[in-house]
């Protein structure tokens, strides 16, 4: 899952500066300017605040780009936005190890002791998951800054967990794939922009979760920024 992660941000990072051209990354404009298609449109970090007794000093967050995008705008101040992103998530936690169960593949959090003979120096453990985002968004448009409020889907392809340690001055990883996540959830996503650079936040209610019953405790929020080509 991280390789082909990896494969897509490679592609994206050789291909949106060898497709751009003068129109930037827009594949279809509409005569009068109301409808655009766009592709590979923006990119964005954000980081998790995680709210979850599973989780200790921990370091969680997210990055996307965009796929495709279309925009409407049925008035001068007012756009309607449409996009499919791919996300990559990553929630670790310090000192906290984490594996699949037995034969169920929820993901679960060990003390290290309980996994690891003897002592060691430094720990750490986490899951990633990796999403496929419809995020819909109502702009206010004034000048070069627009507001946006709206809802997001989440389909959710994959997950894997993993936890490394060093001992004896060897450093020792453990990963595992194939961990279990719900396929689909949703949230409320906001953003603010100013010309190419703009900030978002995403809200997920406790009706919608990540972890389906039986996993790890999850529960969190995101601030983050994104860059427009």
């Amino acid at each position: 899952m991280k390789k082909l992660f990896f494969a897509f941000l490679t592609a994206l990072l050789v291909g949106v500066p060898a497709f751009a051209d003068e129109e930037g990354t827009t594949l279809y404009t509409s005569s009068d300017g109301k409808v655009s298609f766009d592709m590979f449109s923006h990119i964005g970090y954000g980081y998790h605040f995680v709210s979850s007794s599973d989780f200790k000093s921990n370091w969680s967050g997210e990055f996307f780009f965009n796929i495709l995008k279309v925009e409407v705008r049925p008035a001068e101040v007012l756009g309607l936005s449409l996009g499919l992103d791919a996300r990559f998530n990553n929630f670790n936690s310090k000192n906290t190890a984490f594996a699949l169960g037995n034969g169920d593949n929820l993901i679960k959090a060990f003390d290290f002791g309980g996994l690891v003979d003897g002592s060691f120096d430094k720990s750490r453990g986490g899951f990633n998951v990796f999403t496929l985002d419809t995020p819909f968004l109502v702009k206010g448009l004034f000048g070069e800054f627009q507001l946006g409020v709206g809802a997001f889907a989440a389909f959710n392809l994959s997950g894997n967990t993993y936890y490394y340690f060093r001992q004896d001055n060897r450093r020792t990883e453990v990963s595992e794939t194939k961990a279990k996540v719900n396929t689909f959830n949703y949230g409320l996503l906001a953003s603010l922009s100013y010309n190419d650079l703009g900030v978002y936040f995403r809200y997920y209610p406790k009706s919608s979760k990540l972890l389906p019953d039986g996993s790890v405790d999850l529960s969190y929020m995101t601030l983050g920024i994104a860059v427009n080509f």
